[in-house]
């Protein structure tokens, strides 16, 4: 063979069907999948969400069979989000036994407990000036929100989430989360926090969806999109963890 050709020939691998997925290195099914779920309480109807076309805010009401749809299908695991319309300074109904967290996450065990329940934990949506925690001259209070993010995360851990699923983009919050969870005898609940979370209208749809009406902006306590270093030591130091 001449020297012009190559000796090596990775196509030998890719030539039918069945040997490219002998090969393959990464699988993608519905067992890859979480599905964010909006459910909002005291209404009937489903609600449509104008920035998300074809999703839906679930009524509390008929969260259930919603569940049971996903099951059905082979959806293992679904993120909880709550429209709450019980909203005040400090979105203390999301660590009342009772509230809106704990109810969706009880819902959802109880209708398929196979199902990986992973509860969204913030307060934008339960908070009636749409941040994420608490809030004191114009800014959140960071220390503060950490000890009501911790009782959040384990109301809904009691109520049956798997998972917690931290958003607040405070500082230190899956330590905090991890000592309340485990302060509780709640060791085997997880926290799966999200990656840097970046101060953009990107996020406009979920916000909607969720029912925040924010008044000012995030930029306080979310990442600067021009920061990549201080994004790098955020996402390494804080976000980004299984605890």
């Amino acid at each position: 063979m001449s020297s012009q050709f190559p000796a090596v020939r990775p196509r030998r691998l890719r030539k039918s069907s069945t040997l490219r997925t002998i090969f393959q290195e990464v699988e993608f099914d519905l067992r890859d999948l979480v599905v964010p779920i909006f459910v909002e309480e005291g209404v009937s109807d489903f609600g449509a969400i104008a920035s998300m076309p074809g999703v839906l805010r679930i009524p509390e009401s008929k969260l259930a069979v919603e569940i049971e749809r996903c099951a059905r299908v082979g959806i293992h695991a679904v993120m909880t989000f709550g429209i709450s319309h019980h909203k005040d300074q400090v979105g203390s109904d999301t660590w009342n036994e009772d509230g809106l967290v704990a109810r969706i996450a009880r819902i959802c065990k109880d209708t398929a407990p196979d199902m990986v329940v992973m509860s969204d934990t913030c307060f934008c949506e339960y908070t009636s000036h749409g941040h994420c925690g608490v809030l004191h001259e114009h800014t959140v209070d960071n220390d503060a929100t950490l000890v009501n993010i911790g009782r959040q995360a384990v109301i809904a851990a009691r109520a049956g989430a798997d998972i917690i699923a931290p958003s607040a983009a405070m500082d230190g919050q899956v330590q905090a989360i991890r000592r309340a969870l485990d302060d509780a005898k709640l060791a085997d609940t997880s926290i799966m926090a999200y990656s840097t979370k970046f101060a953009s209208a990107l996020y406009g749809p979920f916000r909607e969806a969720g029912g925040s009406t924010l008044e000012g902006d995030r930029k306080t306590y979310q990442m600067n999109l021009a920061g990549r270093r201080s994004a790098n030591l955020c996402s390494t130091r804080k976000k980004g963890q299984i605890a």
